[in-house]
């Protein structure tokens, strides 16, 4: 299940083949023909409007928050064995109050987008409360291949060398759709007694040195040194687009000039993650969707 605007629900049946259902998975009428029809035991919920600035706050609080409610409703009706929700480490900021942020850390819902995530993990506490068999997982950025976010934009704007970068250097996280795919499965597979795991690639990575890597893949040499700017520009951008409200790109110059790493150590004790270094992943990630 994906977004608002998509009219096609995908689901497991039984036999493990993949069957599509017609509808919006907003509509209540549509999740209960859904359930009551197919023999669903497991429910891992990806539908959201995702990031900053992509939507009115009503939209938000339309899918990203009742549409997960309608969803739990019928999975608890129906007596699901697993529900497993895909929120955001969004939920702490943009950049968490404190890094290496963890479960345990402090939410600060700073846009939109990350309030409705907020709200949508306290729908399912609730339900986990009412014995539904829930969890919560914060994934970090993403990356892999066909995916369209932040690390599909900072590869495209170093490949035209129209990416300017604080004169700082800094750690940054990421996760692979690889990695956060096993720690799905996990789930899926195995009860177990933590509700909350982040996900994310094993460690952070240098934001400069992701930077010169991706450089070096297109032209075998690091990323120019010209093309840094003052810290001080970032913090004078970051504070004009807050002041006018611009999520989007206040989110962007803060995601280039702060630090931003979790821990993430549960996830790979608890979830048997293969730990994967982000290198290694982000270079498959290149070399599929940006073969030189």
């Amino acid at each position: 299940m994906r977004g608002r605007d998509q009219q096609v629900q995908g689901l497991l049946s039984p036999s493990g083949t993949a069957a599509f259902v017609n509808g919006n998975f907003i509509e209540e009428a549509v999740l209960k023909r859904t359930f009551e029809q197919d023999e669903i035991r497991q429910v891992v919920h990806l539908a959201a409007i995702r990031g900053g600035g992509n939507a009115s706050p009503e939209q938000f609080q339309e899918v990203n928050v009742k549409g997960t409610e309608t969803l739990l409703r019928q999975a608890y009706e129906h007596n699901v064995e697993r529900f497993i929700f895909c929120s955001s480490v969004g939920v702490y900021g943009t950049i968490p109050e404190e890094v290496p942020a963890g479960i345990d850390t402090p939410l600060c819902g700073d846009n939109q987008y990350h309030r409705s995530k907020i709200a949508a993990e306290q729908v399912v506490k609730g339900y986990i409360q009412r014995g539904l068999n829930a969890y919560i997982v914060r994934p970090l950025i993403t990356y892999g291949s066909g995916d369209n976010g932040f690390p599909q934009a900072l590869v495209r704007l170093v490949r035209r060398r129209l990416l300017l970068r604080p004169g700082t250097d800094h750690p940054i996280h990421l996760v692979s759709v690889e990695r956060l795919a096993e720690i799905f499965q996990s789930l899926i597979l195995k009860n177990q007694p933590q509700r909350v795991f982040i996900g994310a690639d094993v460690a952070p990575v240098s934001l400069s040195g992701l930077i010169d890597w991706i450089h070096w893949h297109f032209y075998r040499q690091p990323y120019p040194h010209y093309l840094r700017l003052p810290d001080r520009c970032f913090r004078v951008a970051l504070s004009a687009f807050e002041s006018i409200g611009n999520e989007k790109w206040a989110s962007r110059m803060a995601l280039l000039s702060k630090a931003w790493f979790y821990e993430c150590a549960d996830t790979y004790r608890l979830l048997d993650v293969n730990p994967i270094p982000t290198r290694e992943a982000f270079g498959r990630f290149l070399q599929q969707d940006f073969p030189r």
